[in-house]
């Protein structure tokens, strides 16, 4: 029964993270220019070349796809987690089937992330890698209307 309530509490904690993943995406949707613009502006502080800059975005794009995909499997696990709470006692491996679908596809944008920072890290020379881990540190930084000096 124990594994059942952490399935539960896992399920709900990923439903609320991809809630507010899909505000933003919808938000940000409404400003798609504004976010090609934010990354291109970003490459440009760490004087990405142009095959560095094809490269960031066509990651981007393949985990904004990937996000696309659990967003949709967690509304599927919705239903499926909400026809477990009707019945009259939870069946914990009819719990755990409908739960595992979605956290397949959350482990594999994990693995599709890991993939997207190891081939942006072997793109990157070590001077980028070092800006961008402190544009990183600092987000304010990200936002600011001054370029550095070089």
């Amino acid at each position: 029964m124990e594994t059942v309530v952490i399935s539960v509490l896992v399920t709900l904690g990923v439903l609320a993270l991809l809630r507010l993943l899909g505000a933003l995406a919808f938000r940000r949707h409404l400003h798609r220019r504004g976010r090609a613009f934010m990354a291109r502006r970003l490459l440009r502080r760490i004087d990405a070349t142009p095959e560095q800059e094809r490269l960031f975005l066509e990651e981007l794009e393949a985990l904004r796809a990937a996000l696309g995909g659990l967003r949709e499997e967690a509304w599927s696990g919705r239903a499926r987690l909400a026809q477990a709470l009707e019945a009259e006692t939870v069946d914990a491996q009819a719990l755990d089937a409908a739960l595992e679908a979605t956290m397949q596809r959350l482990q594999e944008l994990r693995a599709r992330a890991g993939q997207a920072v190891t081939r942006l890290h072997a793109a990157l020379a070590p001077a980028q890698r070092l800006q961008l881990a402190a544009l990183l540190r600092s987000p304010g930084h990200l936002h600011a209307h001054h370029h550095p000096c070089h």
